[in-house]
């Protein structure tokens, strides 16, 4: 009889714990991304059908080629995407993480959080407040939306630094609900350090490459690796596998320690990258970026600026190198010309939500002068 009590013990804290957690979301109806007929999953060069890679930025060939540093990175959600549509009163959104859920220079909810936001008919972008929880399940709310605004789409931002064991969002179970299929225009593709997967942007709306698609209205590829972006060829190789609109190399951060990357090493991974890229793509423009920090003015810590400043200078005299041996198509972004100050980083590196607006701006000015981008 014993074990008869305890099986039907078993199965009665089943049937409850499944009871219960069906009370938490009364009049909810749930959508996983991953069980779209078509890729949904927005800010990926590559889509990766099999669930264990789902959310990996790079394709999954690539675990063969990167560094192993680079390749857990990836599967950070920096930069990833959903697009929708529903006329829901209360939007629920629900996942799990594998990470850890702060840093020492990044809060939770940059690290571990989704951020949503609206565009309106007139394409303007609108920040929603959520109501959220950190448990086993992260669970975050939004509800008392303004009517006298029109709503065209609505965009739900990954975590910058860490991975979603799985994710779905829920709505009120009588409305409407679509998902965007992914973007089949030329994408902006950007390769650089922790500054572009997002550090330390309070929230992933505010890391500066997601501020900056939505400025652009155009799909941007984040290969942001932190503490990794080097100028590799795998990643540059992979980088010219995509058709992009155009290329971009800010990995300046990560090349600063003169006895691991003298200037002629430097110089060396500059001209190669440009020369796998314009090989591939030779109609393509590619944007070479100075350290943001590179500025005497930004930090009174003449140490650290001095290696910023140093490594800035490498690569504006590269730059000038290749662009007189006949490269066409070939800009830089100035340290300058991003202009932080003081008051730009949490750290004297990693830019606050001041700074990513700076660095947004900046790069959106010589995009358009770049590319043909409509307003």
């Amino acid at each position: 009889m014993k074990p008869i009590t305890f099986l039907w013990a078993l199965a009665a804290l089943m049937v409850h714990s499944l009871v219960s957690y069906a009370q938490t979301d009364p009049g909810l109806k749930w959508f996983n991304p991953q069980q779209y007929p078509y890729a949904t999953l927005k800010g990926k060069a590559w889509q990766n059908t099999d669930s264990a890679n789902y959310y990996n930025r790079l394709p999954i060939t690539a675990e063969k080629v990167v560094r192993k540093e680079v390749w857990n990175l990836a599967k950070n959600t920096a930069g990833e995407y959903l697009d929708f549509t529903t006329n829901a009163s209360k939007i629920v959104v629900k996942y799990q993480i594998t990470g850890a859920k702060s840093l020492d220079n990044m809060a939770t909810l940059g690290v571990s959080g989704v951020d949503l936001y609206a565009q309106d008919v007139d394409n303007k972008w609108h920040w929603i407040k959520a109501s959220y929880s950190y448990r086993d399940t992260v669970t975050y709310s939004y509800e008392n939306f303004d009517n006298t605004v029109k709503i065209k789409k609505l965009r739900l931002y990954l975590p910058l630094y860490n991975i979603p064991k799985w994710l779905k969002i829920g709505v009120v179970a009588n409305s409407e609900f679509a998902v965007e299929k992914t973007d089949e225009q030329a994408p902006l593709v950007f390769y650089g350090t922790s500054i572009m997967q997002g550090a330390s942007a309070s929230r992933p709306g505010m890391a500066w490459l997601n501020i900056l698609g939505r400025k652009l209205d155009q799909p941007v590829i984040n290969l942001g690796f932190s503490g990794n972006g080097r100028l590799e060829t795998p990643l540059i190789d992979l980088m010219s596998q995509t058709k992009a609109k155009l290329f971009v190399l800010d990995c300046q951060p990560n090349l600063t320690d003169k006895t691991v990357y003298p200037a002629e090493e430097i110089e060396k991974r500059i001209t190669a990258s440009v020369q796998i890229l314009k090989e591939k793509h030779p109609n393509t423009p590619i944007l070479l970026v100075e350290h943001s920090v590179g500025l005497a003015s930004a930090n009174l810590d003449s140490a650290l600026t001095g290696k910023y400043i140093w490594t800035s200078q490498v690569l504006n005299n590269t730059y000038q190198k290749i662009k007189k041996s006949g490269v066409k198509g070939l800009y830089i972004l100035t340290a300058k010309d991003i202009g932080f100050t003081d008051d730009s980083t949490i750290d004297g590196t990693h830019p606050n939500d001041f700074g990513m607006m700076q660095y947004a701006a900046a790069y959106e000015k010589i995009i358009r002068k770049i590319i043909d981008i409509k307003k």
